[in-house]
């Protein structure tokens, strides 16, 4: 895995450090959205807090990285490797776990029928949008 996290860098024409390789290392073996503080926990003593924070900051700058805000207020960040797809996320808002899901091409044009109509209305400039769900997960259900 090593060897994916040193090309991820090689590709994106930033430097190749150890931290920058461990944390993209974490990020590709959970496949899925964690926490800062999930991410720290997974990488304490190898990377310390501040070197964490800066190559985040890097890996956003280059749009390696997505960050946004749980539900409970928490930033969570996952790689962005998935070549120009947008997708949005399932929260459960019991155990805190975080899905990704592709909700399709005609949801997403629907989605940008309306942010037009929205923009046009209120004279706003768009960049961007999330959609966040949230319940339970299979899992929490059966509790």
């Amino acid at each position: 895995m090593d060897k994916k996290s040193r090309t991820i860098l090689s590709e994106n024409n930033i430097s190749i450090t150890n931290p920058r390789v461990l944390v993209i290392e974490e990020l590709l073996k959970y496949k899925q959205p964690l926490t800062v503080e999930v991410l720290q926990k997974k990488l304490k003593g190898q990377v310390a807090v501040s070197t964490l924070y800066r190559v985040l900051n890097d890996l956003k700058k280059i749009n390696l990285l997505n960050e946004f805000t749980s539900p409970e207020n928490v930033s969570v960040v996952e790689l962005n490797l998935h070549d120009d797809s947008h997708h949005h996320h399932l929260f459960c808002t019991s155990c805190g776990e975080i899905i990704d899901i592709d909700l399709g091409k005609n949801f997403e044009d629907n989605i940008s029928s309306e942010i037009n109509k929205i923009q046009k209305m209120f004279d706003f400039e768009i960049h961007d949008h999330t959609l966040e769900l949230l319940g339970l997960c299979s899992g929490c259900k059966k509790d």
